[in-house]
């Protein structure tokens, strides 16, 4: 009796800790995906990006926030490669403007 006692409450606990981890991560996802539909939308707004080029931004910073989740280390890298795919999308009346905001956009990722 005392052993099913014992294997139910080591199963809520279990599953009290799975649910938690689950949402902890998901709030983590949605945050994630809210700094990238900024980072596109500013630069939407400020650079007048079409929306092929914002949805390839969306896309360019995503594998951005993948790559640098996945080896931190490397961040620096990671975002100089990302300023140069987002750079050979824009041309050349969008870079003028872009120049001008690009340091203190990139501090936000």
């Amino acid at each position: 009796m005392n052993t099913l006692r014992l294997n139910k409450y080591f199963l809520i606990i279990v599953l009290l800790a799975f649910f938690g981890t689950t949402n902890i991560l998901s709030k983590t996802v949605i945050q994630d995906d809210k700094k990238i539909n900024e980072f596109a939308s500013i630069l939407k707004q400020k650079v007048l990006l079409s929306n092929d080029q914002e949805a390839k931004v969306i896309n360019i910073i995503t594998e951005l926030q993948n790559n640098i989740s996945s080896k931190p280390e490397n961040k620096s890298e990671f975002i100089k490669t990302a300023q140069t795919k987002v750079e050979t999308l824009l041309d050349s009346r969008q870079k003028m403007k872009y120049d001008i905001i690009k340091n203190d956009l990139w501090k936000k990722i």
